[in-house]
């Protein structure tokens, strides 16, 4: 009797343990699903431009920086880095730019979300869009579409920049 009774509470135990375990999966895919987070991305810019023509430049390279999510501490991203290969295409001319690349933004611990993205604008600011692509860790499985409001706030002589990126906002 004593023995059977101890296998039905072990069969208890392991129930809840895989129920507690599935929970945490679950909850994880809800963090991957919170994608649609607002705050700001300030960024630093450093690259190569070619002049197309007069007054027309095409410019590849990179932009970093951090993400502060509008929620604060222990919110999706929040004071993650954010590195994004990509281009701007300035054509002075015409006072417009368009501009494109891909983002890896990585937070405290380690995980990583993935996202494409493009905007269009005057030279000095534009608007545009972004789309998870994938993640690892609690980002695994991340989806959705955004939207963001950028600038540049200034055109170092050396050819490097410093503006911002406003998500969802």
């Amino acid at each position: 009797m004593q023995h059977s009774r101890r296998k039905a509470f072990a069969a208890k135990i392991k129930t809840i343990v895989a129920a507690g375990i599935g929970s945490l999966a679950l909850c994880g895919a809800a963090q991957a699903g919170d994608g649609d987070v607002k705050g700001q991305f300030g960024w630093f810019s450093v690259g190569k431009s070619q002049e197309i023509e007069k007054g027309h430049y095409y410019w590849t390279g990179e932009f970093s920086g951090t993400f502060m999510n509008d929620k604060g501490p222990g919110s999706t991203f929040h004071l993650a880095g954010v590195k994004c290969p990509a281009y701007f295409d300035a054509d002075f001319n015409n006072g417009k730019h368009k501009a494109g690349g891909y983002c890896i933004v990585t937070d405290p611990d380690g995980d990583s979300a993935y996202l494409t993205w493009s905007n269009a604008g005057n030279i000095r600011t534009g608007s545009g869009s972004f789309e998870y692509t994938g993640g690892t860790g609690k980002y695994k499985g991340i989806s959705g579409k955004n939207t963001f409001t950028s600038g540049t706030n200034v055109n170092w002589a050396d050819g490097t920049g410093s503006g911002f990126a406003i998500w969802n906002r």
